[in-house]
């Protein structure tokens, strides 16, 4: 099977490794170099599949989908990553809506493990079942879950990075200290802001925006650290720094 992945590092590289082990031919690309690629009209035009992973950047993420839907046959699948925004929103920047469907996941995506995937009003019923066949052949078991921006673990794990990050701020415990509270108190797999720093803090700021967008609440208000902290170009891992620095290789 053909697939095209275009998005955010390291989302793209974990669908990538997926699809590598599956026995599909991947073409992975980042948003950015995405509409300079050489090769990216006849990508599109033999894929069966496409995967679009940017929810760093609303305008980013609707001009992407633009582009894969333009480009894609009338048959091809195109999974979308909604954590930023809706499946809905999503599917309404693209030509032929009713083949979207919106998908969720976190790094790092195990070998076996579980993706959540919600359907867009838009959406057909035999587009929701081919994503379902798609994921469960990457090892991915589907869960369906209602549609918007964040779906069930990035929603509640970015709300949780937003938290530590507010705590951060105000002084209460350093990084390390937080991470260590969640993960030795409440056994968390990751600390909170160490896991923020291997997703890259512009996607959790993306996160974090489109659910405050989306309901109004001030509990998904994102903090101002993490604003400062993607303002600054510290994104985490990706760039060497984060809420904690990375040396380099």
């Amino acid at each position: 099977m053909n697939v095209v992945i275009v998005g955010q590092v390291p989302f793209v590289d974990e669908i990538g490794r997926l699809c590598r082990l599956a026995g599909h031919d991947e073409a992975i690309y980042l948003t950015e170099e995405f509409a300079v690629a050489g090769d990216r009209a006849e990508r599109l035009a033999a894929a069966d599949v496409a995967i679009e992973l940017q929810d760093a950047s609303a305008a980013a993420k609707r001009a992407l989908l633009g582009a894969l839907g333009a480009g894609l046959p009338p048959e091809a699948l195109l999974l979308t990553s909604a954590l930023a925004s809706s499946a809905t929103a999503a599917a309404a920047a693209v030509v032929r809506p009713e083949r979207v469907v919106g998908f969720g996941v976190l790094p790092p995506v195990p070998e076996t493990g579980l993706v959540e995937v919600a359907a867009a009003l838009q959406t057909g019923d035999e587009a929701l079942a081919r994503a379902e066949w798609f994921w469960r052949g990457l090892g991915q078991e589907p869960l369906r879950v209602a549609d918007g921006p964040g779906l069930v673990r990035a929603r509640t794990v970015c709300c949780l990075i937003n938290a530590a990050a507010g705590l951060l701020l105000e002084g209460v415990a350093t990084a390390a200290d937080i991470d260590l509270a969640m993960r030795l108190g409440t056994n968390y797999p990751h600390g909170p802001l160490a896991w923020a720093d291997r997703i890259g803090l512009d996607v959790v700021l993306g996160v974090m925006t489109g659910l405050f967008e989306e309901w109004g609440e001030d509990r998904y208000r994102p903090s101002p650290l993490l604003r400062r902290l993607v303002a600054a170009g510290r994104l985490g891992q990706k760039t060497g720094r984060g809420f904690y620095p990375y040396p380099e290789d």
